[in-house]
């Protein structure tokens, strides 16, 4: 079972780095503009279409935000 536990651990601290960076890029994105910047172009448009997708769902796409919030605040939360 500690093979798991490493597992989940390294997936959990990866998790974290790719939420880092997308603050990064949609900061980034504000400030510099999404044009000026080629690394973390289009992390702002990605954002807004996905949750354009789960506001369009309607009921569906509101339990799934409300799923994908729910395992991010539990892995967060177990840190």
């Amino acid at each position: 079972m500690k093979g798991f536990d490493v597992i989940k651990g390294f997936a959990k601290e990866l998790m974290e780095i790719f939420v880092l960076f997308i603050g990064l890029g949609v900061l980034a994105g504000v400030i510099f503009g999404e044009a000026n910047i080629s690394f973390f172009a289009g992390i702002t448009e990605n954002l807004i279409g996905l949750l354009t997708q789960f506001g369009s769902n309607g009921l569906i796409g509101f339990i799934a935000l409300l799923l994908v919030i729910s395992v991010f605040k539990r892995s967060t939360a177990t840190a």
